[in-house]
């Protein structure tokens, strides 16, 4: 079938016009959808603690402002699983996040492999949880993925601990 007149001056617009516009748009969507890659790390461990740090401030702020700072600070993928085997998404946990009083991370131990860092350390709190206050020394292991920023993509809470200088060295070997 041959176009003729109105049908062939239009089907060659259409046709220029998405050569023109798809070579421009493809790399512009590339580009919006991948992040910077994530930074090679000098030093994992001062930056875990230094992440650590962060989401234990965050926990200590009112709860207007926690919940802002959690929506940003933890990944769509969040999930913490606490000592007791109780288990959170985000939506959950930004609904009924703990509250740090107090607290010292300790023995901190980050790796890193590319965009995920993973993060072991000690942790001595006073905090409220479900509305019961505890203090407790015990480990705790985060992990975090690089999206433009360090998000928090998992988060554990252990048994207590009753020596403090309990380290990864400080394991016993398997």
């Amino acid at each position: 079938m041959r176009l003729t007149g109105l049908r062939a001056r239009l089907l060659l617009a259409v046709t220029v016009a998405a050569a023109l516009v798809v070579p421009v748009a493809l790399p512009a969507m590339a580009q919006e959808a991948s992040p910077a890659p994530a930074p090679v790390l000098a030093d994992a461990n001062a930056e875990g603690a230094a992440l650590a740090t962060r989401f234990l401030e965050i926990l200590g702020l009112p709860d207007t402002e926690k919940a802002a700072e959690l929506e940003t600070f933890l990944g769509d993928e969040f999930q913490i699983v606490r000592a007791n085997g109780t288990w959170a998404t985000k939506a959950d946990y930004i609904a009924n996040p703990a509250t740090v009083h107090a607290f010292k991370v300790e023995n901190a131990v980050g790796t890193q492999d590319n965009d995920i860092l993973v993060v072991s350390y000690l942790l001595e709190t006073t905090e409220t949880i479900d509305g019961v206050e505890t203090t407790s020394h015990a480990p705790r292991l985060s992990v975090f993925h690089w999206d433009g920023a360090w998000q928090m993509a998992a988060h554990s809470n252990f048994g207590v601990v009753d020596a403090p200088e309990a380290s990864p060295s400080a394991a016993p070997a398997a």
